[in-house]
C-alpha cells in the first residue's frame, strides 16, 4: 500500500470507531485527542502502526475491563497540529453521528484508495459473516448512504440502508451486501497485516 492508500484505510477506520473529541484539560484548555476505540487489540495495533507510518508518532494504548464485557481497548493521541490535519480534511470534530460523510479526499480517490478506505470501515463498523455476506452497521445515516455509493462503483448497483432502533431509543442503520457482491467488493482489497 502506498501512503495515500494507508491515509484511505486509516480514515475508514477512524471513520468506524474513532474520533477527534471536543474535550478540554484541568486547565481549561482544549487538549486535541485522536481516539480510536476496539475490542480487538490487533486492530488498535493497526491503526497506531498506520497513525505513525502517517504522522511520524506513536499514540498511547491503554485498556479498559467492562463488566460481562470484552476488554475495549483504546489509542490516544494528544497533538493539535495532528487534530487539525484530520480536521481539514473533512473529518467533524465531536459527536459525528449525525454530520459524519464521506471524505472528498475518498471519493475524488483512486480505486485503491476507496477501496482502502471501505476495508477500514469494514474492520470497524462492519462484519463478514459465515455465509460469505457482508453487513456494515452505523448510527450515522448520511454515512452509510455516502458508502453504499461508494460501493455500487466496484459491485454495480446501489444497496439501501435499513433503519433499526436498538435498545428501545437509538436509531441505528445497516446497509447489507450479498455473498457476490461481498466477493466483487473484498477481491481487489490489500492484504491486511497485524502484528502482535
Amino acid at each position: 500500500m502506498n501512503k495515500k492508500e494507508k491515509l484511505a484505510l486509516f480514515l475508514g477506520m477512524l471513520s468506524g470507531d474513532g474520533c477527534l473529541p471536543i474535550k478540554h484539560n484541568g486547565e481549561g484548555y482544549r487538549d486535541y485527542a485522536i481516539q480510536f476505540y476496539n475490542t480487538d487489540k490487533k486492530l488498535t495495533k493497526l491503526f497506531d502502526e498506520l497513525f505513525f507510518e502517517l504522522f511520524k508518532l506513536h499514540g498511547k494504548i491503554g485498556v479498559s475491563s467492562r463488566e460481562n464485557k470484552k476488554d475495549l481497548f483504546c489509542f490516544c493521541k494528544y497533538s493539535k497540529e495532528i487534530y487539525k490535519k484530520i480536521k481539514k480534511l473533512g473529518f467533524p470534530e465531536g459527536v459525528k453521528r449525525d454530520v459524519l460523510r464521506i471524505l472528498p479526499l475518498i471519493k475524488k480517490g483512486s480505486n485503491k484508495e476507496k477501496l482502502a478506505f471501505i476495508q477500514g470501515v469494514l474492520i470497524t463498523d462492519g462484519c463478514l459473516r459465515k455465509n460469505g455476506s457482508s453487513l456494515f452497521h452505523s448510527g450515522s445515516k448520511l454515512f452509510l448512504e455516502d458508502l453504499s455509493n461508494l460501493i455500487s462503483e466496484f459491485i454495480g448497483n446501489s444497496k439501501p440502508v435499513r433503519g433499526y432502533i436498538q435498545r428501545e431509543k437509538y436509531k441505528s442503520y445497516q446497509l447489507s451486501l450479498g455473498k457476490l457482491e461481498t466477493q466483487k467488493l473484498t477481491k481487489n482489497m490489500p492484504e491486511l497485516t497485524y502484528t502482535n
